[in-house]
Protein backbone atom coordinates (compact mmCIF):
# COMPACT_ATOMS: atom_id res chain seq x y z
CA UNK A 1 0.00 0.00 0.00
CA UNK A 2 1.07 3.66 -0.67
CA UNK A 3 -0.09 7.12 -0.67
CA UNK A 4 -1.11 9.35 -3.15
CA UNK A 5 -2.75 12.22 -2.79
CA UNK A 6 -4.89 12.15 0.12
CA UNK A 7 -5.55 8.49 -0.43
CA UNK A 8 -3.83 5.23 -0.08
CA UNK A 9 -3.18 3.07 -3.36
CA UNK A 10 -4.13 -0.82 -2.87
CA UNK A 11 -2.73 -3.15 -5.16
CA UNK A 12 -5.57 -5.80 -5.69
CA UNK A 13 -4.47 -9.13 -5.68
CA UNK A 14 -6.76 -11.02 -8.09
CA UNK A 15 -6.75 -14.73 -8.24
CA UNK A 16 -8.85 -17.42 -10.02
CA UNK A 17 -12.01 -16.93 -7.37
CA UNK A 18 -11.74 -13.28 -7.53
CA UNK A 19 -11.98 -12.90 -11.43
CA UNK A 20 -15.64 -12.85 -12.14
CA UNK A 21 -15.93 -9.62 -9.45
CA UNK A 22 -12.91 -7.92 -10.05
CA UNK A 23 -13.31 -7.71 -14.04
CA UNK A 24 -16.88 -6.30 -12.84
CA UNK A 25 -15.65 -3.42 -10.75
CA UNK A 26 -13.16 -2.68 -13.76
CA UNK A 27 -16.12 -2.95 -16.02
CA UNK A 28 -18.18 -0.11 -13.39
CA UNK A 29 -15.12 1.88 -14.13
CA UNK A 30 -13.98 1.59 -17.27
CA UNK A 31 -16.44 4.61 -18.43
CA UNK A 32 -15.28 6.99 -15.73
CA UNK A 33 -11.32 5.91 -15.54
CA UNK A 34 -10.76 5.29 -19.57
CA UNK A 35 -7.34 6.11 -19.50
CA UNK A 36 -5.93 2.15 -19.32
CA UNK A 37 -2.43 0.91 -18.95
CA UNK A 38 -1.08 -2.67 -18.95
CA UNK A 39 2.07 -4.56 -17.71
CA UNK A 40 3.07 -7.93 -18.24
CA UNK A 41 5.41 -10.21 -16.26
CA UNK A 42 6.73 -12.94 -18.34
CA UNK A 43 9.74 -15.56 -16.89
CA UNK A 44 12.33 -14.28 -18.68
CA UNK A 45 13.76 -13.84 -22.16
CA UNK A 46 14.85 -16.73 -23.88
CA UNK A 47 15.70 -15.73 -26.79
CA UNK A 48 18.37 -12.79 -27.18
CA UNK A 49 19.86 -10.99 -29.78
CA UNK A 50 23.13 -10.50 -30.84
CA UNK A 51 25.26 -7.10 -29.82
CA UNK A 52 25.47 -6.07 -33.13
CA UNK A 53 21.48 -6.45 -33.63
CA UNK A 54 21.10 -4.60 -30.24
CA UNK A 55 23.53 -1.84 -31.38
CA UNK A 56 22.08 -1.53 -34.75
CA UNK A 57 18.30 -0.86 -32.66
CA UNK A 58 16.29 -2.05 -36.11
CA UNK A 59 12.41 -1.82 -34.45
CA UNK A 60 11.24 -4.57 -36.62
CA UNK A 61 14.21 -6.90 -35.64
CA UNK A 62 13.71 -5.89 -32.42
CA UNK A 63 10.19 -6.50 -32.30
CA UNK A 64 10.36 -10.10 -33.63
CA UNK A 65 12.46 -10.88 -30.40
CA UNK A 66 9.83 -9.36 -27.75
CA UNK A 67 6.97 -11.44 -29.89
CA UNK A 68 9.36 -14.72 -30.05
CA UNK A 69 9.90 -14.62 -26.64
CA UNK A 70 5.81 -13.86 -26.02
CA UNK A 71 5.29 -16.61 -28.12
CA UNK A 72 6.74 -19.30 -26.47
CA UNK A 73 6.47 -18.11 -22.70
CA UNK A 74 3.58 -18.75 -20.22
CA UNK A 75 2.17 -15.29 -19.07
CA UNK A 76 2.63 -15.13 -14.97
CA UNK A 77 0.85 -11.90 -13.81
CA UNK A 78 -0.89 -8.88 -15.40
CA UNK A 79 -0.98 -5.12 -13.89
CA UNK A 80 -3.68 -3.24 -15.00
CA UNK A 81 -4.36 0.92 -13.97
CA UNK A 82 -7.51 2.76 -15.27
CA UNK A 83 -7.68 6.84 -14.48
CA UNK A 84 -9.29 9.51 -15.45
CA UNK A 85 -8.48 12.76 -17.86
CA UNK A 86 -6.12 14.06 -14.54
CA UNK A 87 -4.39 10.87 -13.77
CA UNK A 88 -7.47 9.96 -10.55
CA UNK A 89 -7.57 6.30 -9.63
CA UNK A 90 -11.23 4.51 -9.29
CA UNK A 91 -11.74 4.78 -5.63
CA UNK A 92 -15.21 3.52 -5.46
CA UNK A 93 -16.52 5.83 -2.65
CA UNK A 94 -13.67 4.34 -0.80
CA UNK A 95 -10.94 5.76 1.30
CA UNK A 96 -8.43 4.02 -0.99
CA UNK A 97 -7.67 4.06 -4.77
CA UNK A 98 -7.22 0.73 -6.79
CA UNK A 99 -5.06 -0.94 -9.04
CA UNK A 100 -4.90 -4.33 -10.46
CA UNK A 101 -2.92 -7.19 -10.29
CA UNK A 102 -3.73 -10.88 -12.15
CA UNK A 103 -2.03 -13.66 -11.11
CA UNK A 104 -1.95 -16.71 -13.52
CA UNK A 105 -1.98 -20.24 -13.53
CA UNK A 106 -0.41 -21.39 -16.79
CA UNK A 107 3.24 -20.83 -15.52
CA UNK A 108 5.08 -24.24 -14.57
CA UNK A 109 8.23 -23.92 -13.00
CA UNK A 110 8.96 -27.56 -13.70
CA UNK A 111 7.24 -27.94 -17.24
CA UNK A 112 7.80 -24.30 -18.83
CA UNK A 113 10.55 -22.61 -20.32
CA UNK A 114 12.60 -19.75 -18.38
CA UNK A 115 15.33 -17.57 -17.48
CA UNK A 116 17.17 -18.62 -14.30
CA UNK A 117 17.48 -15.02 -13.45
CA UNK A 118 14.27 -13.67 -13.80
CA UNK A 119 12.55 -16.08 -12.14
CA UNK A 120 14.63 -15.75 -9.08
CA UNK A 121 14.58 -11.94 -9.31
CA UNK A 122 9.94 -11.98 -9.65
CA UNK A 123 10.56 -14.67 -6.37
CA UNK A 124 12.38 -11.98 -4.76
CA UNK A 125 9.51 -9.41 -5.28
CA UNK A 126 7.50 -11.49 -3.80
CA UNK A 127 5.45 -13.47 -6.88
CA UNK A 128 4.22 -16.86 -5.38
CA UNK A 129 4.71 -19.29 -7.74
CA UNK A 130 3.25 -22.21 -5.98
CA UNK A 131 -0.18 -19.91 -5.07
CA UNK A 132 -0.36 -19.46 -8.40
CA UNK A 133 -0.05 -22.59 -9.55
CA UNK A 134 -2.75 -23.67 -7.19
CA UNK A 135 -5.17 -20.77 -7.08
CA UNK A 136 -4.12 -18.79 -10.54
CA UNK A 137 -6.10 -17.97 -13.54
CA UNK A 138 -6.34 -19.55 -16.78
CA UNK A 139 -5.39 -17.30 -18.97
CA UNK A 140 -8.03 -19.15 -21.44
CA UNK A 141 -10.86 -17.68 -18.68
CA UNK A 142 -9.31 -14.05 -19.04
CA UNK A 143 -10.47 -11.33 -21.71
CA UNK A 144 -8.40 -11.30 -24.67
CA UNK A 145 -9.48 -8.30 -26.39
CA UNK A 146 -6.87 -4.89 -26.08
CA UNK A 147 -6.80 -2.47 -28.78
CA UNK A 148 -2.97 -2.09 -29.80
CA UNK A 149 -2.50 1.25 -31.44
CA UNK A 150 1.19 0.87 -31.80
CA UNK A 151 1.94 3.85 -29.61
CA UNK A 152 5.71 2.81 -28.34
CA UNK A 153 8.45 5.26 -27.28
CA UNK A 154 11.14 5.16 -30.75
CA UNK A 155 13.47 5.01 -27.93
CA UNK A 156 12.71 2.55 -25.04
CA UNK A 157 15.50 1.63 -23.25
CA UNK A 158 12.44 0.22 -20.68
CA UNK A 159 9.78 1.89 -18.34
CA UNK A 160 12.43 2.39 -15.22
CA UNK A 161 14.74 4.32 -17.96
CA UNK A 162 12.00 6.26 -18.92
CA UNK A 163 10.22 6.97 -15.86
CA UNK A 164 13.32 8.42 -15.01
CA UNK A 165 14.00 10.51 -18.05
CA UNK A 166 10.57 11.82 -17.09
CA UNK A 167 11.13 12.27 -13.38
CA UNK A 168 8.35 10.34 -12.46
CA UNK A 169 8.20 8.15 -9.50
CA UNK A 170 7.13 4.72 -8.47
CA UNK A 171 4.31 5.19 -5.63
CA UNK A 172 3.88 1.51 -4.95
CA UNK A 173 5.22 -1.86 -4.76
CA UNK A 174 8.56 -2.13 -6.74
CA UNK A 175 9.71 -2.91 -10.27
CA UNK A 176 8.58 -6.30 -11.63
CA UNK A 177 5.48 -5.88 -9.96
CA UNK A 178 2.95 -6.16 -13.06
CA UNK A 179 0.37 -3.98 -10.59
CA UNK A 180 3.27 -1.38 -9.89
CA UNK A 181 4.23 -1.15 -13.41
CA UNK A 182 0.96 -0.59 -14.77
CA UNK A 183 0.78 2.40 -12.70
CA UNK A 184 3.98 3.64 -13.28
CA UNK A 185 3.55 3.21 -16.68
CA UNK A 186 0.08 5.20 -16.39
CA UNK A 187 1.82 8.20 -14.38
CA UNK A 188 4.58 8.09 -17.19
CA UNK A 189 1.35 8.54 -19.62
CA UNK A 190 -0.04 10.92 -17.42
CA UNK A 191 3.50 13.24 -17.55
CA UNK A 192 3.71 13.10 -21.09
CA UNK A 193 -0.04 14.22 -21.77
CA UNK A 194 -0.22 17.23 -18.97
CA UNK A 195 3.07 18.37 -21.38
CA UNK A 196 0.93 17.91 -24.64
CA UNK A 197 3.41 15.74 -26.98
CA UNK A 198 0.22 13.79 -27.94
CA UNK A 199 -2.11 17.12 -28.19
CA UNK A 200 -2.18 16.66 -32.06
CA UNK A 201 -3.67 13.20 -31.34
CA UNK A 202 -5.84 14.11 -28.54
CA UNK A 203 -9.17 13.29 -28.87
CA UNK A 204 -11.30 16.67 -27.37
CA UNK A 205 -14.79 15.30 -27.97
CA UNK A 206 -14.65 12.60 -25.46
CA UNK A 207 -16.40 9.90 -27.54
CA UNK A 208 -13.76 8.03 -28.03
CA UNK A 209 -11.79 6.01 -25.63
CA UNK A 210 -7.23 7.08 -26.59
CA UNK A 211 -5.44 3.77 -26.86
CA UNK A 212 -3.25 2.54 -24.12
CA UNK A 213 0.42 3.50 -23.68
CA UNK A 214 2.27 0.79 -24.69
CA UNK A 215 5.09 0.27 -22.61
CA UNK A 216 4.78 -3.51 -21.65
CA UNK A 217 8.22 -5.69 -21.56
CA UNK A 218 10.08 -8.67 -20.38
CA UNK A 219 11.79 -9.28 -17.26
Amino acid sequence: MSISGNKSIVVRQAFAEDLDSELLMIKKAILRYPFVSIDTEFPGTIFKPSKQVIREGNPIINYHYMKSNVDALQIIQLGLSLSDARGNLPDFDSPFSYVWEFNFRDFNINRDRYASDSIQLLKHRGIDFEKNKEKGIDSKDFPKKFWDYGLLFNCCGGLEKIAQTLNVTRITGSSHQAGSNSLLTLRCFMKLKSENVFESKWNKTNQMLLPPLALCGLV
